[in-house]
């Protein structure tokens, strides 16, 4: 039996390899429901994601989960238009099309990319002849700043790339969190490269009807009942000569191999008594907290068109970081003649909004987005979701780092680690990597088991 500690999106994905394979497990989850940072709830009859919500389409790997779970029908694309802008200085400006994280990839995208000052603009156009960087690694900003010239980093980067995981581009690592931009500069230049890329025929973003929590619910639904336990924490974990100990708070339970499916902090956690070199260098990963506030109001409240899929924020000018307009870009996310938008705050930059109350947070929503959107209603619907810990800073070294961490486990036999933070962040990566990692489990035991039965055989 393979014990798998965690029941968020990787957790699942691991359970749901096993489970094609045929292996036995047990799947422990310290909270009452599994999913993870995958939440939805459903007020009045609007579908209100308190997570992500929507999944990468360009990374094939959740989508295909999806499918597997039986959910193709369940897919969602965005609603036309799939305009996203950004905040500076009270005005929203069009990212530019055709783009890629915000880089425009033509010339006539560049130039009328007005967020940028002209002398920018001619500059982005000059990034084919920018030569590579050295090193195998460097902060997102840095990157940015080299290949497409300052101005870029606070109105660019810092909005997008460094909003999308709450941190600062000055510190996370281009190679952890965006490899396909180091590949493309080393195959002659971004805007020669990604341009040359497919973009996905259904969009960049996919969601599911009823919210993303359908996924883990319809993994939960896949997978032996018996073989999931909620509401059971694990006190401690131990090595034995012929598998792990996991001392529960059901029991305790054995185990032939062990899969780590926690966030990065967790794993760090569960690996003090194990790997405590390990363990220091999971804990090494700060992280980010931050808080989503779902508002809605009456449609004719809100002077705006919202004609797109929401904002990002450049530079202090504005205490939301991004705001997401969610029944503009998902069908059935609303009653009819409703609006629901989402607004972000916290993160690296302002750790301390996480520990503001309710009523403060939606203050601050209300205040931002009344402001950039016209609006001067009360919204009808005010949420609040507090992810404390929740994001992962993966910063420049992040890959020195987990080759260690790696060349740590793989030195205890059965002791396997994915989960968000380590490798991953994203739903789609957190899937890829927990699969890969769960087939390795499995094929360890397949091993094991192979070498128990040929040393019985000799022994007769």
């Amino acid at each position: 039996m393979i014990a798998i500690i965690g029941g968020g999106i990787s957790g699942l994905a691991a359970a749901y390899e096993l489970a094609q394979r045929g292996v036995p497990f047990q799947l422990f989850e310290a909270s009452p429901r599994a999913g993870g940072l995958i939440r939805t709830e459903h007020h009045d009859g609007f579908v209100v994601d308190a997570g992500p919500d929507s999944i990468l389409s360009s990374k094939p790997a959740a989508l295909a989960l999806c499918e597997a779970v039986g959910l193709r029908t369940n897919l969602l694309q965005m609603i036309e238009p799939k305009t996203a802008y950004v905040l500076d200085r009270n005005h929203l400006y069009p990212l530019p099309s055709p783009s890629v994280l915000g880089i425009p990839l033509t010339p006539r995208a560049a130039l009328q990319f007005r967020l940028l000052p002209v002398t920018s603009r001619v500059r982005v156009l000059l990034e084919p002849y920018i030569r590579p960087g050295k090193g195998s690694d460097e902060s997102i900003a840095s990157f940015f700043r080299r290949r497409f010239g300052p101005p870029t980093v606070e109105r660019v980067a810092q909005p997008l790339l460094g909003g999308i995981h709450a941190g600062d581009v000055e510190q996370l690592s281009v190679q952890s969190l965006f490899p396909a931009l180091r590949e493309a500069e080393s195959r002659g230049g971004l805007l020669r490269h990604l341009a040359q890329r497919q973009r996905p025929a259904g969009g960049l973003f996919n969601s599911l009807t009823g919210g993303m929590a359908t996924l883990p619910a319809a993994l939960v639904r896949s997978l032996p009942r018996a073989a999931i336990r909620l509401n059971t924490e694990i006190a401690s974990v131990t090595e034995m000569p012929d598998g792990w100990r996991l001392d529960t708070s059901s029991g305790t339970q054995h185990a032939s191999a062990l899969v780590l499916a926690t966030p990065v902090n967790v794993t760090g956690r569960l690996l003090q008594l194990i790997e405590p070199a390990a363990a220091r260098l999971c804990s090494d990963v700060r992280h980010a907290s931050t808080a989503s506030i779902a508002l809605a109001w009456h449609r004719d409240e809100v002077d705006h068109p919202l004609r797109g899929s929401g904002f990002v924020v450049a530079r202090d000018q504005s205490r939301i970081t991004a705001s997401t307009w969610i029944s503009s870009k998902w069908p059935g996310r609303s009653p009819e003649g409703y609006t629901l938008l989402r607004a972000f705050v916290g993160g690296m930059r302002d750790p301390q909004a996480i520990d503001l109350s309710d009523d403060e947070l939606v203050a601050i929503a209300r205040r931002d987005l009344g402001r950039v959107l016209r609006i001067r209603a009360e919204p009808r619907l005010a949420r609040v979701y507090r992810w404390r810990d929740a994001s992962p800073q993966l910063t420049v070294g992040h890959s020195d780092r987990l080759r260690e961490i790696d060349r740590r486990l793989n030195a205890r036999p059965g002791l396997f680690a994915t989960g968000r933070g380590l490798r991953a962040v994203g739903i789609p990566d957190c899937v890829a990597d927990a699969r890969q990692v769960a087939a390795s489990a499995a094929e360890y035991v397949a091993r094991s088991d192979r070498e128990w039965k040929h040393e019985k055989y000799q022994h007769h």
